[in-house]
C-alpha cells in the first residue's frame, strides 16, 4: 500500500548533537510500518553552524529549514525499512515557500491566514467583532501546490477579481457560519456547544518554507454563564492534510467540560463518516456551501449554476477522543478536559480538483495519516 504526503511528523527525541566530520554524516531514517511514507517531516539535531547540503541515497540535493539545533526536512521512507541521507559541508540551493502564515490587518478586517501545499485557512480577528464572527476556521480550495493565498487577496485588492471567484489559482466557496468551519475548537458544556468570537491578539512564533507556527489569543471565552481565555497554537507543516492544535483554556474551573474538534455541516451534497475506533471523522460535500458565491459570480456576469465546484473535504482526529456528536448543524469530536491542560488535536481539507477524487479517497488518506501520527518516524545520526 503506498502513502501519499501524508500527515507530517516530527521526531528528534533521543538524538545528540555530533560534530561534523568532513566526510559529513549520515541521516538513517527507520519506518516500522507496513507502507510507504513520503513526505513526511522529521526533525534531526545536527551542526548547522556551517553551510549544508542534504541529499538523499540517489544524490539528490533535498531541501530543509534550519530549527531548534538542528534540521526539519521531508523524508521518503519504505515500507518497514529505512533511508539514508547525507549530510556534507556545502552551500545548498534556496527552498522553494511550501508554509506560510501572515496577518492581514486592514488588508482585510484583521483575517489571519495560513496554508501550505495542500490548501489555506484563515480565522478571524478583531476589527470583525461587529459583524459576529467565530473562532471557526475558514478553508480555501486550492489548484496547486505554490503558496496563492496573498495572491488571491491581492487579486482582488488590485484588480478587483474576488476570491469567492476561481481565477485560476483557487476558490474561497466555504461558508465557516458561527460555528467552528473546517475543523475549528469545540467547546461543549452543559451538553451544548460553545462557538466563541474573533481572536484578540497573533503571534507568530515560527516562519520557515516547511513548517510554520503561530499563536492566537482569546481573551473572552463564554461557557454557560462564565468567561475563561483561551491560545491555541497551529502547527503548518508542507504536505500535510492536517494542522496540529494545541489548545488552553484559563480561568474558573467547569466540570462537565469537554474539548476537541468540530466542523460545521452544511446543507449540500454531504457525507460524515466517523471512525471511533480510530478517533477521527471526515466530512465531504459539494464545495460551494457558501451560497453568496453566486451573487458574486453574478456581479461579475458569471453564471454560477453552470459551474463545477467540486467537492471540499474536512477532518478532525482527536486522540483520546471518547465522544462524537452532533450540536445542531457541527459535528464535534471531544474528550473530558480541566482548565489548565494542554489539549491537542488535528484538523484539515482539501478539495476533489487537488490530490482526492473521491469522498472515499479522502477517508481512506485520514485514516492513514491518523496511522502514521501514532507511529512516528524515527532517526539516528552516524
Amino acid at each position: 500500500m503506498k502513502m501519499k504526503k501524508n500527515f507530517i511528523l516530527y521526531l528528534a527525541a533521543g538524538l545528540g548533537l555530533a560534530a561534523c566530520s568532513p566526510k559529513g554524516q549520515t541521516i538513517e531514517v527507520s519506518n516500522t510500518l507496513n507502507v510507504e511514507r513520503n513526505a513526511e517531516l522529521v526533525a534531526v539535531q545536527i551542526d548547522t553552524n556551517r553551510p549544508h547540503i542534504l541529499r538523499d541515497a540517489q544524490g539528490k540535493e533535498v531541501a530543509y529549514q534550519v530549527k531548534d539545533n538542528g534540521i526539519i526536512f521531508l523524508a521518503n521512507v519504505p515500507a518497514n525499512g529505512t533511508a539514508a541521507y547525507t549530510w556534507t559541508e556545502g552551500t545548498p540551493a534556496e527552498v522553494k515557500p511550501l508554509t506560510s502564515a501572515f496577518f492581514l490587518g486592514n488588508r482585510r478586517k484583521d483575517d489571519f491566514c495560513w496554508e501550505n501545499d495542500k490548501a489555506a485557512y484563515r480565522m478571524y480577528g478583531p476589527a470583525l467583532l461587529k459583524e459576529n464572527p467565530s473562532s471557526g476556521v475558514d478553508l480555501w480550495l486550492k489548484h496547486s501546490s505554490d503558496l496563492t493565498a496573498d495572491a488571491m487577496y491581492t487579486q482582488e485588492e488590485k484588480e478587483g477579481k474576488p476570491y469567492h471567484i476561481d481565477y485560476g489559482l483557487g476558490i474561497d466557496s466555504y461558508k465557516v457560519g458561527h460555528a467552528a468551519g473546517c475543523g475549528g475548537l469545540a467547546i461543549v458544556s452543559n451538553g451544548e456547544i460553545w462557538p466563541g468570537g474573533p481572536f484578540a491578539r497573533y503571534e507568530i512564533l515560527q516562519e520557515g518554507p516547511l513548517q510554520c507556527i503561530f499563536k492566537l489569543s482569546y481573551d473572552s471565552v463564554q461557557i454557560g454563564d462564565k468567561k475563561l481565555t483561551e491560545e491555541i497554537t497551529i502547527t503548518v507543516n508542507a504536505g500535510a492534510n492536517m494542522n496540529k492544535a494545541e489548545v488552553v483554556l484559563n480561568g474558573d474551573a467547569i466540570d462537565d467540560l469537554r474539548l476537541g474538534g468540530a466542523v460545521f455541516l452544511h446543507d449540500s451534497v454531504q457525507h460524515l463518516e466517523v471512525n471511533a475506533h480510530n478517533a477521527f471523522f471526515t466530512y465531504c460535500e459539494s464545495a460551494n456551501s457558501d451560497k453568496g458565491i453566486y451573487n458574486v459570480h453574478q456581479q461579475k456576469g458569471i453564471d454560477a449554476t453552470q459551474l463545477d465546484f467540486g467537492r471540499n473535504y474536512c477532518a478532525v482526529y482527536v486522540p483520546g477522543v471518547d465522544e462524537f456528536a452532533k450540536y445542531g448543524d457541527t459535528e464535534a469530536a471531544t474528550r473530558p478536559y480541566k482548565v489548565g491542560e494542554t489539549l491537542t488535536y488535528y484538523f484539515g481539507g482539501a478539495w476533489s480538483k487537488r490530490d482526492y477524487a473521491t469522498d472515499e479517497d479522502w477517508h481512506r488518506a485520514i485514516g492513514q495519516d491518523v496511522f502514521c501520527i501514532e507511529s512516528p518516524l524515527t532517526v539516528v545520526v552516524k
